[in-house]
């Protein structure tokens, strides 16, 4: 049986992109994956544009959705690492 191949990047990118909330500034290259640090609440904007919110994340949480923001208001967690 041939490996199995979607088409689509399956992998993560091995460079970190270190993510600063905020209510207006999108992160400079939409991630796939986030580590959330420290842990608590999550107020994010997803690749559809859409607010999603997280509550009570403990620290080493990794969000796996595309996220073009983490939002500063809502968000009481702390050291976000993305990966596009």
């Amino acid at each position: 049986m041939p490996p199995f191949n979607s088409g689509y990047s399956t992998g993560v990118s091995y460079t970190p992109i270190p993510i600063t909330p905020s209510d207006t500034v999108d992160i400079s290259t939409p991630c796939r994956v986030v580590d959330v640090l420290g842990g608590g609440n999550v107020s994010l904007i997803n690749g559809r544009g859409e607010l999603v919110e997280l509550a009570g994340l403990p620290a080493g949480y990794v969000i796996r959705s595309v996220t073009n923001r983490i939002n500063a208001t809502g968000t009481t967690a702390t050291g976000f690492i993305g990966y596009p």
